[in-house]
């Protein structure tokens, strides 16, 4: 049987190691976590533009159809222009887009946000070389504002859409006025 001798300098090594592997998986968990920030930053900014762009259109298909007077719609006694239903299911496709960005994108964002926030915390005396290797998600948050104040942007952002969705069906209905025939 060989017995091997155990030196303070090896345990020392092995400390070293093991310090190395560790701080390759925090890294990697860094990287995975900002990617997936990104990744959902990425689906949100789609979302908002796309379905911002199509309702703006569906809009303009209603303004579009007030130019024809013989859409001029009965429906159970009420007189309207069909217009009015277009600016309906407009506004129903913002609302849709505004649950699919804030109910569900939005929360998985925060979600990363958040992990990001865990691993900044964790790690915000951590230096290699004399530089400060985590902390960006915190830095970022310090420039946007307190926590929770990004969901008042969201609401601005697909409120003035829908606010001027709603003036339009409101000015259809009070103040459009078929051409004599």
């Amino acid at each position: 049987m060989s017995s091997e001798k155990v030196t303070w300098e090896d345990e020392k090594v092995d400390e070293e190691r093991d310090e190395i592997k560790e701080m390759r998986l925090i890294l990697e968990e860094w990287k995975t976590v900002v990617q997936t920030q990104m990744h959902f930053n990425d689906m949100i900014m789609r979302i908002r533009t796309t379905g911002v762009s199509i309702v703006l259109a569906v809009f303009g298909a209603a303004a579009y159809s007030l130019q024809f007077d013989k859409l001029y719609l009965r429906v159970s006694g009420f007189n309207f222009h069909a217009a009015v239903p277009i600016v309906l299911f407009g506004l129903g496709m913002l609302s849709g887009v505004l649950i699919l960005d804030y109910c569900y994108y939005y929360k998985m964002l925060l979600g990363a946000v958040k992990r990001g926030y865990e691993i900044d915390e964790a790690y915000k005396n951590r230096k290699i070389n004399g530089m400060k290797m985590y902390g960006m998600t915190t830095l970022i948050r310090k420039e946007i504002g307190p926590a929770g104040r990004s969901k008042w942007y969201i609401f601005i952002f697909y409120g003035i859409t829908f606010f001027l969705g709603i003036a339009f069906l409101v000015a259809i209905l009070t103040g459009y006025i078929p051409a004599a025939e």
